[in-house]
């Protein structure tokens, strides 16, 4: 069965009409989950996504993987950046656990590296933000229903990117829809911050299960320069060869877009010698 193609671009004002238009039978979202391309990045894309575009992505969808749906909604930076990719009342398929209750919403992007809260990616934003604002109006959701790829207990991946913060959307979103966040979205909005012993900043940090994460050859390299690394087949240990010759494992906590795996904080200190030193939301790691 192919996929219900659309592909047209909406204003938010016209997306909401649009909305307005759709009617549900044989299937009922219940919340978004949000998405990013990974690959197209935003660079990559300078004038966002054209028809022609489009028309790649359906074939690969449709004829690479063949998928008999897709995600339903792209989001650019254009003012019309609110595309329908497939129909709003079928089925897609975007994430193994939500594709039979939730819609799925592509930001274009990159956002474990590419910048979400400046520039282009500021726009991708609000987009997004208008635009699941509107959805979950339409099917009476709640802002905090709101769920990212991450989520999904069969992946691995950082989607929608680990710039990406969910009580910084559900927030946006809650504003969108004249709503207040929830107040435990409000009070963990802060991120966790982490440090080596001389002050230099680890910038990116990312909590899984409210543990932080970080990559683990980029972590390693600043703190023990040189060695080697291997990930293993399964994607679920990475091997550290050390530049005096030891040999360290570390468990793989997620992959990102780019294939690199992410490890819980802890383990890639241990594994360093660094001891782990938290006060509130800051975290120090000092040789030892």
């Amino acid at each position: 069965m192919p996929i219900s193609f659309v592909g047209r671009r909406f204003r938010p004002d016209e997306f909401d009409a649009y909305l307005g238009s759709i009617s549900f039978s044989d299937f009922q979202p219940e919340f978004v989950t949000l998405h990013h391309t990974g690959a197209p990045t935003l660079a990559s894309r300078p004038d966002g996504l054209t028809d022609q575009h489009l028309r790649n992505l359906l074939a690969y969808y449709q004829d690479e993987l063949g998928w008999n749906g897709a995600p339903h909604l792209f989001i650019d930076d254009r003012t019309d950046g609110i595309i329908v990719f497939q129909r709003l009342d079928k089925r897609g398929v975007h994430a193994v656990s939500f594709n039979r209750n939730s819609w799925g919403v592509e930001m274009l992007g990159e956002y474990d590296s590419e910048e979400f809260n400046t520039g282009r990616g500021d726009l991708v934003r609000d987009n997004a933000v208008r635009a699941i604002a509107l959805l979950n109006k339409r099917i009476n959701a709640t802002p905090e229903s709101l769920k990212f790829h991450r989520d999904d207990p069969q992946t691995n991946k950082t989607c929608p990117g680990m710039r990406v913060q969910k009580a910084d959307m559900v927030a946006r979103i809650a504003s969108g829809m004249n709503q207040s966040p929830p107040p435990d979205m409000v009070s963990n909005a802060t991120p966790w911050k982490v440090f080596l012993s001389t002050g230099l900043e680890i910038r990116l940090v990312h909590m899984v299960g409210g543990r932080p994460t970080c990559r683990i050859k980029e972590l390693l390299t600043l703190i023990r320069p040189g060695g080697s690394y291997a990930l293993n087949t399964s994607k679920t240990k990475v091997t550290w060869n050390t530049s005096t010759g030891n040999v360290k494992v570390i468990n793989v906590a997620q992959i990102d877009e780019k294939g690199s795996p992410w490890g819980f904080l802890a383990d890639i200190a241990a594994a360093a010698r660094y001891k782990v030193q938290v006060n509130g939301k800051v975290i120090t790691l000092t040789k030892i």
